[in-house]
């Protein structure tokens, strides 16, 4: 056998892989969370249907029936990256506390987004009272300035190392990321249909997600190019599977490349869907 496969072999039969892997974190106040989502979302379903609605808006092709998957979806990327192993190796390798900030930011928010049937989403702000709230928060410029801020803010050593050392910051570093990328998305997504129609241009919505990338593939370059390890955390804790802090830091920013190309994805999708050469040649 060759030296990778040995090593690959050792990798596999390692017994911290085996506890890494059944170490899921049953925090009551995620599950709790996560829970009271699903009973709201299954409540809005039952009130619709009371009421007769359901069926009228389902005729008329305002709710489908894929609109429960995505929610669903979206709930089960929220319990990945709050309480599966990922969660558990954030504290002991930057790497994974990264793709626990990637599930959190560029994929629970669209699928939660998605599952949300216009109509009972505007009938929720209507009886919260939050129209002009919620208003405020999406316009384009803000939401952008929001989520962005928000990302390198707690990308600086102090806040993250605050993170590390509270699991009352850490939770409120993560409401902060699911909050603000709910916002960024929204303006993408629009789940009211045209409700706040300051921005409903595929060409903004298209810059809009290209201005955003540069802000992940900056935060990755910068934990890639530097040869000293930015969050002490790392240096202090036991090293896994021969990971050192450095070369775990490097990965990290490979991650958020990886972010960074994601939105990239993004815009050509909405480019794709908005541009049309036969349309242009005509």
């Amino acid at each position: 056998l060759s030296p990778k496969s040995n090593n690959m072999s050792e990798f596999s039969q390692d017994p911290t892989l085996s506890l890494v892997l059944r170490s899921w974190s049953w925090e009551p106040a995620i599950l709790i969370g996560i829970g009271l989502g699903a009973a709201g979302y299954a409540y809005g379903f039952y009130h619709f249907s009371a009421h007769g609605w359901l069926l009228r808006m389902t005729r008329r092709g305002l709710i489908h029936r894929k609109h429960p998957w995505f929610f669903t979806a979206g709930l089960i990327a929220l319990a990945i990256a709050l309480l599966s192993p990922i969660a558990t190796l954030a504290g002991m390798l930057l790497w994974s506390h990264m793709l626990q900030h990637i599930l959190l930011i560029m994929v629970a928010p669209p699928l939660i987004l998605f599952g949300l049937p216009s109509p009972m989403l505007r009938w929720l702000i209507l009886k919260s009272r939050l129209r002009g709230v919620v208003g405020l928060m999406t316009m384009p410029l803000l939401a952008f300035a929001i989520y962005n801020i928000n990302l390198l803010v707690w990308h600086l050593p102090a806040f993250y190392e605050a993170a590390l050392s509270s699991s009352l910051i850490h939770s409120l570093e993560h409401m902060l990321f699911l909050g603000t990328a709910m916002l960024f998305w929204w303006r993408i997504l629009d789940p009211t249909k045209g409700w706040f129609p300051l921005w409903q241009s595929p060409a903004g919505s298209w810059i809009y997600l290209l201005l955003a990338a540069p802000f992940s593939y900056i935060l990755g370059s910068i934990l890639w190019v530097h040869n000293q390890v930015f969050y002490p955390t790392y240096l202090a804790v036991p090293r896994l599977w021969g990971l050192s802090a450095l070369a775990d830091q490097q990965t990290a920013g490979m991650l958020m490349w990886v972010q960074g190309w994601m939105f990239i994805m993004a815009s050509m999708i909405v480019f794709f869907s908005w541009y049309n050469p036969e349309v242009e040649q005509a």
